[in-house]
């Protein structure tokens, strides 16, 4: 999957129709291309092969232009923030494990001036309230309302576009935002309809760490 998504970034940078570019190489699929085809494409589009076969996606520089619009990160809590597990208590009081490290970067994102939203379809809101307001993040949506409403609503608060918005989620409900914003992502272990319509597949899966690896590999790198 790695291998023909970035195949296809190249041809999507340099006007190349994708079905032909295989054809030039004589094969039907990206995954028939030997090692020799690759060494050659990786020589011609200045990549390093290991990134071309490996990276999830390449930041190719119409990826670029998407990021360096981006003001606003907008984050999934399930199996984004935390892994998608549901912990409950002898007493059933329910409980959400947060990633550190995502914490981490959330906190120096803000420090460096973009503004974090987080917009839920979970039941548990007084958690994420509490972990939102340990990181400072502004904008905490919790509760049953269609995503890209809420989602209106926070840009037309800060007198943004759309197109000044990166999201990361990882199911279905999070697909209307993930179509209409400027930059999209997911982590690794999101759902296969939601990696098909993403600008990038994180390496990183939910609640281990995606969050901070979708700041520190793309936007703090391009977005100041």
């Amino acid at each position: 999957m790695n291998l023909e998504r970035n195949i296809k970034a190249i041809c999507e940078e340099n006007g190349i129709e994708f079905i032909s570019f295989l054809s030039e190489m004589g094969v039907d699929r990206a995954i028939d291309l030997t090692v020799r085809d690759l060494d050659a494409i990786a020589r011609k589009y200045n990549l390093d092969l290991s990134e071309l076969i490996f990276r999830n996606s390449l930041i190719t520089q119409s990826l670029l232009k998407k990021i360096k619009k981006i003001k606003l990160v907008v984050l999934d809590v399930d199996g984004v923030m935390t892994d998608g597990g549901m912990y409950f208590s002898e007493s059933g009081d329910q409980f959400k494990k947060f990633n550190t490290k995502d914490g981490m970067g959330i906190l120096e994102l803000i420090k460096k001036g973009m503004q974090v939203a987080i917009i839920s379809s979970g039941f548990k809101s007084d958690l994420v309230h509490k972990r939102s307001e340990m990181l400072g993040i502004q904008y905490c949506s919790v509760n049953r309302s269609p995503k890209l409403e809420r989602l209106l609503s926070i840009c037309e608060d800060l007198k943004i576009n759309f197109e000044n918005v990166a999201m990361i989620g990882d199911d279905i409900n999070d697909l209307e935002i993930i179509r209409n914003v400027g930059f999209s992502s997911c982590p690794k272990d999101a759902v296969n309809s939601v990696k098909r319509e993403v600008d990038i597949v994180l390496e990183t899966k939910g609640g281990y760490g995606c969050i901070r690896e979708l700041i520190d590999t793309y936007i703090l790198p391009f977005s100041f």
